[in-house]
């Protein structure tokens, strides 16, 4: 039989616990957005330096060549590659959360107080 003290123990070990899986998961979502967030910023900077070529070649009258113009195919596979990296990386996110909700699926601090 658990004294009142003995559940307080238990409690706080308990709620101890819990607040580490949590600072824990967090902190690797974190990490992971901060991901998603420098992918973003790199796709914004291929997208600009396609519309920068695109009106070089405007202005020099080659404009037939943009399919074929090497930087233009460069950033345009940067953009593809950046954006499946994000998607791995949401998918990693939710594979946290998902693991997270397996392991504490209702908060179970505090039972038995």
């Amino acid at each position: 039989m658990d004294t009142m003290w003995d559940k307080l123990k238990k409690g706080l070990k308990d709620g101890a616990v819990y607040s580490m899986e949590k600072i824990e998961e967090y902190s690797k979502i974190g990490k992971l957005t901060v991901e998603e967030i420098a992918a973003r910023r790199k796709i914004t900077r291929n997208f600009n330096d396609i519309g920068e070529r695109v009106f070089d070649l405007l202005e020099a009258d080659k404009a037939g060549t943009v399919e074929s113009d090497l930087a233009v195919k460069t950033s345009a596979e940067n953009i593809k590659a950046l954006r499946q990296e994000i998607v791995e990386i949401q998918q990693k996110i939710k594979e946290i959360q998902e693991a997270s909700k397996k392991r504490n699926p209702e908060s179970e601090i505090g039972e038995g107080i």
